[in-house]
């Protein structure tokens, strides 16, 4: 039998913004130490995602009338996950609300015996990446990074704007003497020969489940806040098509498939690749979890 969720308040544009303003880094700061934010000088607007029409075509994300094709930075899906998007949104229809058609607004709810949760339209960020024959130009994009650093495990920052870690303490005793602040992988991911300069990119940073679910479930188009900023910092992992789509039952069946080629790619190197994960609103905000803790200092 489905436990109880129960609808506690509902959260207007106005308080979404500021807890969006105040989402923070995990683990990225500045030169005193202090948590960046992603969204300081972000704007939000609402906008819409359709399904694809056919196999071949990706969601378009439309703003201001105008399609743009919907990136992903985590192409696969669990049907654990989707199942919990069918009772919150069977829970939604009980207050006249449905996962698809939130508008720029925050539903808060307690589910029992799991505790007090947000749900949200996904959010959708507008990258621009400076790209070099197709590949992602590190060169350029480590520019992005300037003012933003790293701790280790002793406490010492380094700067992700000089490209090379060096002394990066993984533990009180053993360190990396160097290492490239990108994936060792970042070079091999081409997204078209013939394009070169910056390109625009609309990239799902939450709620890909919540997309799936409208899209794939429901085949009903659905509301998302896009982010825009000139600031923007990179997000955490590669843009990559939202089809094919990796379908599993849960994380823990990937262990089943030892050799499952297609995953997110994560931007920076293994041993920082989630500090631009996300608290969101300053941990206000519960609308995602990370699904594997990881150490970050």
């Amino acid at each position: 039998m489905p436990s109880t969720i129960v609808f506690q308040h509902r959260l207007d544009a106005e308080e979404v913004t500021r807890l969006l303003h105040e989402t923070t880094f995990r683990g990225m700061y500045d030169t005193n130490g202090s948590l960046l934010r992603p969204y300081e000088n972000a704007r939000f607007y609402l906008a819409h995602v359709k399904p694809p029409p056919a196999p071949t075509n990706f969601p378009q994300i439309y703003h201001n009338g105008q399609p743009q094709p919907l990136f992903t930075p985590q192409p696969t899906i669990y049907r654990n996950q989707t199942a919990i998007m069918e009772e919150v949104d069977e829970f939604l229809k009980t207050i006249g609300k449905r996962i698809y058609a939130l508008d720029f607004e925050g539903i808060q709810y307690h589910w029992e015996g799991k505790g007090d949760f947000h749900v949200l339209p996904p959010i959708v960020e507008k990258h621009v990446y400076p790209l070099k024959q197709g590949v992602f130009d590190l060169e350029k994009l480590s520019e992005r990074f300037k003012g933003a650093f790293v701790r280790d495990a002793r406490g010492n920052l380094h700067s992700l704007a000089d490209r090379t870690i060096k002394d990066y303490y993984v533990d009180t005793y053993s360190k990396v003497a160097y290492m490239d602040v990108f994936n060792h992988n970042a070079e091999l991911l081409n997204y078209g020969l013939q394009f070169n300069g910056p390109h625009i990119f609309y990239v799902v940073c939450d709620g890909s489940h919540r997309l799936d679910y409208a899209m794939e479930i429901l085949n009903q188009p659905i509301n998302v806040i896009l982010v825009e900023s000139e600031n923007l910092f990179p997000y955490y992992a590669f843009p990559m098509p939202f089809r094919p789509t990796t379908r599993l039952t849960s994380k823990e069946a990937e262990k089943l498939y030892p050799k499952l080629e297609r995953d997110k790619v994560h931007l920076l190197n293994d041993f920082i690749k989630k500090i631009l994960h996300y608290d969101w609103g300053g941990g206000q905000l519960h609308v995602s979890s990370l699904r594997q803790q990881s150490t970050i200092y």
